[in-house]
């Protein structure tokens, strides 16, 4: 399995070209052209809305159903912790979707280790 990674920018087609010979022979190096098109910004946002919408609402169910099931102090604890955990790795996961937009736009290719 790949543990690099190469996306190079479709605009770069002889980099792309170039890139793939330089490590055909790696089989821990994959090379792979941007397959993104268009913006696609808005349909984005629509989606991180209808999820926010979507986590709110379950939020409000499991807040319900521990209110009724008089859920432990320690149990809330827990689940506020691992809610945090997962908006940290979201934010995470952003940054490094804009830094990796950045490097394709600036350089023409962006390298990301997998491993």
């Amino acid at each position: 399995m790949a543990q690099h990674l190469f996306i190079v920018s479709r605009e770069q087609p002889d980099l792309f070209s170039y890139l793939s010979r330089e490590f055909s022979a790696e089989s821990e190096v994959t090379v792979i052209i941007d397959r993104r098109q268009g913006q696609r910004r808005a349909s984005e946002e629509r989606a991180a809305n209808e999820e926010r919408a979507a986590n709110a609402e379950r939020a409000a169910n499991a807040e319900r159903a521990a209110n009724q099931e008089r859920a432990a102090n320690e149990e809330r604890v827990a689940n506020e912790k691992r809610a945090l955990a997962h908006a940290n790795r979201r934010q995470s996961d952003r940054r490094r979707k804009a830094e990796l937009v950045g490097q394709l736009s600036t350089l023409g290719y962006a390298f990301v280790r997998l491993a």
